[in-house]
């Protein structure tokens, strides 16, 4: 059990309730107030102590205030030993609840396992909302540096949180001296920045801008990264930080990309002409250039531009889609797919059609193959599973012919290298808790959107994704 002072409040908490421990701290829950926690480090020391009172000194503006909801979630109070030492061991914090990481709402699949109604407008607002969040923290001075899909939250009212905050770059203007991020994941970094030593570099607000950008595209794209793409080229495709750091933007309108869009994304011309036209200047212009980035007001404004020239499908009201476009996208993608639609209808949602597996016909075979089978699932022709030897008490294995080895080692050589092409567009399967059954109610003003029942609340644990195997899962 922990015994600490809270400061300034001087109140005395004994905390003995872990909720999660990490590699640097442990968060607590706090007995007297459920909706504060408390993080611990594990070895406290003097640069965490002034990053936290700098924190608390500058706190950046929360653009969801007249909401009642906390899009960043800073330090609230400092937790000094309560030995007589004084010294700064941990933080609270306001405790986040309801929410869920930000890849379960762009991932197609589980955003229809637990979260069927969540359809474009709702990506849109997530986008729009996110921005707002980078632009309170950048209107502070304050750089997120660590960009990635684990330290955002989002609600099912497209509300976001960031999280860690504890983790971002922090200016000290007493001081001037700089806290810097250490980590960074890769696909979110931008090109100057990639294989350097985050420790050794001040974090720019152009850096935030990148990896921004990747986020809003993941959301608006279907969970498509900006950089992925089936590699022309006939050696090992690149790793997406090779890609990022050479500018190969899939969609790139001003040069040359060893890359063709990936089959299974969506279109190109599903975005709204702005966001195309922002997308193009930050990873092609900012590529030389990391000032032409758009800023997060900008990206705020053309997306907010572009939820208002939504209209509704005809076919599907859940289908939403830009006026520039002609027909329905999600229709077409819905047909392209298989009949998998990535905005199901009430109806489909009420006679739980989006939940039923994809049926899969597997070959017969009379002797169990020895190399992997490609599957015949006709919504996604790069799936890849292994083959299910018939099973039974009357099974019996064919005779052995004399030209099988020779058949198996040549299918094996082929299928083995079309295997070590495709395997790298195929992302595993995701399991999470499910959201109780949800009725949609109308959009609400003030930056909100609504759904009618509540769902179940709390953390959600899950693995992270291999992007440089995985682009997309449905």
């Amino acid at each position: 059990m922990q015994v600490l002072r809270c400061s300034p409040k001087k109140e005395i908490l004994s905390l003995n309730v872990s909720l999660g421990r990490g590699g640097e701290a442990c968060v607590y829950a706090v007995p007297s107030d459920n909706n504060l926690v408390a993080k611990i480090y594990h070895k406290p020391t003097t640069a965490h102590a002034d990053k936290l009172q700098a924190m608390l000194a500058n706190p950046p503006e929360n653009p969801t205030a007249s909401l009642g909801h906390i899009s960043i979630a800073w330090p609230e109070d400092l937790l000094r030993a309560a030995d007589g030492k004084n010294s700064i061991l941990g933080f609270l914090m306001p405790r986040i609840q309801g929410m869920r990481p930000i890849i379960d709402f762009y991932n197609p699949r589980t955003r229809r396992q637990h979260c069927p109604l969540f359809n474009y407008q709702y990506l849109l607002r997530t986008a729009r909302n996110l921005a707002a969040a980078f632009a309170a923290l950048h209107a502070s001075g304050y750089c997120i540096g660590d960009v990635n899909e684990s330290n955002i939250l989002v609600s099912d009212t497209a509300l976001v949180t960031l999280i860690d905050t504890d983790s971002f770059q922090v200016l000290d203007p007493n001081s001037n001296v700089v806290y810097r991020c250490p980590v960074g994941k890769p696909e979110f970094t931008p090109p100057e920045l990639q294989n350097k030593t985050f420790a050794q570099h001040d974090r720019e607000i152009s850096h935030d801008l990148f990896g921004l950008a990747v986020l809003v595209f993941q959301l608006l794209m279907e969970g498509t990264h900006p950089f992925s793409g089936i590699f022309q080229g006939a050696i090992e495709p690149p790793p997406y930080e090779a890609r990022i750091a050479s500018g190969h933007f899939t969609y790139s309108e001003k040069r040359y990309v060893p890359y063709l869009p990936t089959p299974i994304a969506p279109p190109w011309e599903i975005l709204h002409p702005s966001l195309q036209e922002l997308f193009i200047r930050c990873f092609e212009d900012g590529h030389t250039n990391p000032l032409l980035r758009p800023s997060a007001q900008t990206w705020l404004s053309a997306i907010a531009e572009a939820e208002d020239s939504l209209i509704t499908c005809t076919t599907n009201p859940q289908h939403r889609y830009n006026n520039h476009m002609r027909s329905c996208p999600w229709c077409e993608r819905t047909v392209r797919l298989g009949g998998r639609d990535p905005f199901p209808s009430h109806r489909a949602i009420e006679a739980k059609e989006h939940l039923q597996p994809r049926v899969k016909r597997r070959k017969q075979y009379t002797q169990t193959p020895r190399f992997p089978q490609r599957a015949t699932s006709p919504q996604l022709s790069n799936y890849w599973q292994p083959v299910i030897t018939p099973s039974g008490s009357s099974y019996k294995p064919a005779k052995k012919s004399r030209l099988y080895p020779v058949i198996c080692c040549l299918l094996g050589f082929g299928l083995l290298g079309y295997a070590d092409i495709m395997i790298k567009f195929t992302q595993p399967l995701v399991s999470q808790n499910a959201y109780t059954q949800q009725a949609l109610n109308s959009p609400q003003t003030n930056n909100k959107l609504s759904f009618a029942d509540s769902y179940q609340q709390g953390y959600i644990a899950y693995k992270e994704r291999d992007y440089d195997k995985a682009i997309i899962s449905f």
